[in-house]
């Protein structure tokens, strides 16, 4: 398939459309456009695209939302944007089961709407529901505020339909929690960014709408941070989220925006009995909050915390062991503590430092015990994968994409 004039070229088999061709400019990659951008409407076209790539020795970058791909590093090469959001059905919703089955455009605001009018539940948040897909929540791993109590897209995720990087068609997994068997290479698909293969269509694991849910939205200045006792008994209290913001970020939402230089948000999901129990213990804790919202007013909040996750500029991901606010006492007298967003509960925090400050962060932080695992818009030095990790991660890239035509496999195969 010859790539070098007008996309698409006559093609054999199911013929991609003209109507097919997207406007490259609106898939750049940190201000690089791709040679071409196709959205394709079925399965069928999906598959043609990848083996006409691979075909012609091309790069390619799967397309969801660009929520925040367009923020990433751009790759060393890449030719074109396959846009999945033609691909956005509701294969087969299962209420009893607790399972649904969606093609991977799909946004992650309908898939709620569709779920919510079954009393059901998909616990992952990701910035900007509206526009981001499920393909690429599941693709960045992405899952919010409340991945300790619910999981991330890994524990949620049974089975799923791919495209490799050679053009094959491929499964893993099942729809139904009893019908999953065999090797689980959906789930290594999670966080992958599209570097292994193209992720199609993906069965989940649903939840019942909790009975109660409370949030509260809390001011806090850098000693209330750093005060241990505050916050040891939270964990205890098995919060569905435990969120600091610095001011910042806050400040870019009316809903968070403080006077201190810290937003706390905490909330509690579960029967009634217990939630009035946790919100109770967290007015003793913590005093009147600026915000108390119940039961449907709350995932909007989530939402919140979630987008308050994509500010724009470099950022840098940790993970940690440390699950409360007072983790973050090394940092908070600092300027940089304006920029950071901590999920304690999950030990995930992201920080939005200048340049120059970013290699001596990375370093000072893994010495308090928190663990690079993504840099975006920025170069730092991180510690290698063990030997035989990196081995494991080259053979299942050659495996998956024999020829490199995932433009993203060669970071995913260093582990960055």
């Amino acid at each position: 398939m010859d790539l070098s004039g007008t996309w698409p070229p006559p093609l054999s088999g199911p013929a991609l459309e003209h109507g097919r061709a997207q406007d490259t400019a609106r898939y750049a990659i940190d201000g690089r456009a791709p040679r071409f951008a196709v959205r394709p409407a079925t399965r069928d076209e999906v598959v043609e695209v990848v083996r006409a790539c691979d075909a012609d020795g091309l790069a390619l970058v799967p397309w969801g939302g660009g929520v925040a791909l367009a923020r990433e590093a751009a790759p060393q090469r890449y030719d074109v944007a396959l846009d999945l959001a033609g691909l956005d059905r509701i294969v087969e919703f299962e209420p009893d089961d607790f399972t649904v089955t969606a093609e991977c455009g799909v946004t992650l605001a309908d898939l709620r709407a569709a779920l919510a009018e079954c009393g059901e539940e998909l616990p992952l948040e990701a910035p900007e529901a509206w526009g981001a897909t499920l393909g690429g929540v599941l693709a960045a791993s992405a899952s919010g505020a409340r991945r300790l109590r619910f999981g991330g897209p890994r524990d949620r995720l049974l089975g799923a339909r791919f495209v490799t990087g050679d053009g094959v068609l491929a499964r893993s997994g099942g729809r139904v929690v009893k019908n999953v068997a065999g090797h689980a290479i959906h789930r290594l698909l999670c966080g992958s960014r599209g570097g292994l293969a193209v992720l199609l269509e993906a069965s989940l694991k649903l939840l019942p709408l909790p009975p109660s849910r409370q949030a509260f939205v809390h001011g806090a200045d850098a000693a209330a941070i750093a005060d241990t006792g505050r916050w040891s008994v939270f964990p205890r209290r098995e919060p569905a989220a435990l969120t600091v913001i610095g001011r910042a970020i806050a400040s870019r939402n009316p809903v968070l925006a403080m006077p201190e230089p810290f937003t706390v948000v905490t909330g509690f999901e579960d029967d009634a009995t217990w939630v009035e129990a946790c919100a109770q213990f967290t007015r003793e804790r913590l005093g009147a909050a600026k915000l108390s919202v119940r039961d449907a007013s709350v995932p909007p909040l989530w939402q919140a915390l979630a987008d308050a996750e994509e500010m724009p500029g470099p950022r840098l991901t940790f993970a940690t062991a440390h699950n409360t606010p007072a983790a973050l006492a090394p940092l908070a007298h600092r300027a940089l503590a304006e920029r950071l967003v901590f999920h304690a509960p999950c030990g995930r925090l992201h920080v939005w430092p200048a340049p120059e400050e970013a290699g001596a962060l990375v370093r000072e932080l893994a010495a308090l015990g928190f663990a690079l695992i993504d840099a975006r818009g920025i170069e730092v030095e991180a510690p290698a994968p063990p030997r035989s990790i990196a081995a494991l991660r080259g053979r299942v890239r050659a495996a998956l994409d024999p020829h490199g035509v995932l433009a993203y496999g060669e970071r995913w195969a260093r582990g960055s």
